[in-house]
């Protein structure tokens, strides 16, 4: 192995950089995905089911449970969207991690839920007519860089009914160094998270404290001295922080909520924050 090569690899990147790998579109990494979405007994993907009925509450509450026109976005295998849909709401879910829109297809058609599911990014995207509720949940809006955010936030002013909310999760800035990765490596034999075939994994994190945002590092290197970089970015906020980003974009923020998710450790909690963005 060229350890001049990988130690290239391995320095610490610039701000907003991109991975050499993405993770959600590699059919075999996210078959992995999907089962980590639907295994119930842990928060690596999608929440517990009791966390997800008591979000969806909180989120449809909100509405006073008027019958909307919703918009999932990142909506993974459907976990949300299938209770929007069930309570009689009219239901779009978006993704771009094919094997979660293949599942939650197949899974709508077996419980009878007229969804409509679109495998694409939500930030190219394109929706038609408005709607009354869009949601973007399990704090992908942290991984969005400053242009990505900007983009989708004027897209979600377009498609909104006057009155109507955006609301999400992010993290916040509490106990950031518990969500830094600190260096550690690991070998696979084979049948890994990463890949089939044998690997060693080196991961660490960096803070960027100057631009409120740390990433954390995946370096996987297999038996053919392969390497590919996963990057994965997140920002955190505060109200502060938000108010900023949502001027001038006719979002303003209505409710900030940090009791929705059980306390287990520095992703959930009050370390958490869920946000009702109402279009005025």
């Amino acid at each position: 192995m060229d350890i001049a090569t990988l130690s290239l690899y391995a320095k610490r990147p610039e701000p907003y950089a991109y991975g050499t790998a993405v993770m959600w579109t590699d059919p075999y990494i996210s078959q992995n995905l999907l089962k980590c979405h639907l295994d119930t007994g842990n928060d690596l993907a999608s929440r517990r089911p009791e966390t997800i009925a008591k979000t969806v509450k909180w989120i449809l509450d909100a509405k006073n449970g008027k019958k909307m026109r919703i918009l999932d976005l990142g909506c993974g295998p459907g976990l949300y969207a299938e209770k929007y849909a069930a309570l009689g709401h009219t239901v779009t879910g978006v993704d771009f991690s094919q094997n979660s829109i293949s599942y939650a297809k197949e899974e709508a058609r077996r419980k009878k839920l007229a969804i409509d599911y679109v495998c694409q990014d939500y930030l190219t995207a394109t929706f038609l007519g408005e709607f009354d509720l869009v949601t973007l949940i399990y704090m992908d809006f942290c991984v969005l860089r400053p242009d990505e955010r900007r983009l989708l936030l004027s897209k979600i002013y377009s498609i909104l009914k006057p009155g109507g909310f955006f609301i999400l999760d992010v993290v916040n800035s509490s106990n950031i160094a518990e969500k830094v990765l600190k260096p550690s490596w690991e070998i696979s034999a084979g049948n890994g998270f990463w890949k089939k075939e044998p690997y060693i994994a080196l991961n660490m994190g960096y803070h960027y404290p100057e631009a409120r945002a740390f990433v954390n590092q995946h370096i996987i290197v297999d038996e053919s001295e392969n390497i590919s970089t996963y990057l994965f970015w997140n920002f955190y906020y505060e109200n502060d922080d938000m108010e900023l980003i949502l001027d001038n974009t006719g979002l303003r923020i209505k409710t900030v909520d940090n009791s929705i998710l059980p306390s287990s450790c520095a992703w959930d909690g009050p370390n958490v924050s869920f946000y009702i963005l109402e279009k005025s």
